[in-house]
């Protein structure tokens, strides 16, 4: 009996620690995002084009960006 009361005490803790996302040391890397990494992902995944991401990305980092659209023959 006092056995399964010490399994029941380990079974709690593994099970609370797994829940606040620092389970033997580690976080959760959903959580240490920050808008811009978010913002790169959703540029390179192609949800949003060049000009909405500069734009976006202007406007997380709280300074005005000048883009230009159009395509320049480098040869």
């Amino acid at each position: 009996m006092f056995g399964l009361i010490i399994l029941l005490i380990i079974a709690y803790f593994i099970y609370k620690e797994s829940h606040s996302g620092e389970l033997f040391g580690g976080h959760h890397p959903a959580h240490t995002r920050n808008p811009l990494d978010i913002l790169d992902e959703r540029y390179a995944r192609g949800e949003i084009n060049r000009e909405e991401y500069f734009e976006r990305k202007a406007g997380l980092s709280g300074r005005k960006q000048t883009v230009s659209l159009e395509k320049t023959n480098q040869e």
